[in-house]
């Protein structure tokens, strides 16, 4: 009897330490500058993905702000490319969301944090609402191109340009109106990508957030 009871609570404390480990964050995530590597990476990917599908007369970025804005569809063959090229984004937000005991409760969230913040960002403060916000102070420009789509220059900080060349002139004040009390770094992701996936989805935001990081990581350096 004794014999049986120590076997068990060996047994149980075995499997409590199990458990344990099972629970422990993964701590092994990217540095900084293999963050932006993989980053530019995928962006390589989306455009050979992307060229595939782009009409002759249209840039590739073009191409990438008509698809976000639901102008040009996208065949489900390239959609399921993009996301299976997004997976060491995705990854890599998981692990950075566990670290930080962050709840992202979608796809789209959880691909909007990744793209959103760096290893080394501070995700208290890298944005507020101030950060995307469109009002009077700013200098902004409307005229009509030749091919009567409008043209839309706004003058404001790194972050609300690269948010412009990531997303289009056409949605910026959606985010700007979005009615997040906190900024926190789920509820900016949610605020993203619920902008960026309107029309395909999980892939939409993919593309945005892909060419928002990049831009960042550009004006970072500069």
């Amino acid at each position: 009897m004794k014999k049986s009871f120590l076997i068990f609570i060996t047994l149980f404390l075995f499997s409590c330490q199990k458990e344990d480990e099972n629970f422990k964050p993964n701590v092994e995530i990217l540095s900084q500058k293999a963050y932006y590597i993989m980053l530019r990476d995928i962006n390589k990917q989306f455009d050979l993905i992307l060229n595939e599908s782009k009409p002759k007369d249209i840039s590739l970025s073009e191409y990438k702000m008509e698809l976000i804005s639901g102008k040009i569809g996208l065949p489900i063959t390239q959609q399921n490319k993009i996301l299976n090229a997004t997976n060491p984004l995705i990854d890599y937000s998981s692990k950075l969301a566990k670290i930080n005991s962050i709840s992202l409760d979608d796809l789209s969230s959880k691909i909007a944090f990744g793209g959103l913040y760096a290893p080394d960002d501070n995700l208290n403060s890298k944005y507020n609402e101030n950060s995307f916000k469109v009002d009077n102070k700013l200098s902004i420009t409307k005229s009509h191109a030749l091919n009567a789509k409008q043209v839309m220059k706004i003058d404001a900080n790194d972050v609300l340009d690269c948010v412009l060349n990531a997303l289009g002139a056409d949605v910026i004040y959606a985010l700007d109106a979005s009615s997040y009390a906190a900024w926190t770094s789920a509820a900016m992701s949610k605020a993203f990508s619920t902008i960026a996936k309107r029309f395909l989805g999980p892939v939409g935001v993919a593309i945005a957030v892909v060419t928002f990081g990049i831009c960042i990581a550009h004006e970072s350096n500069n």
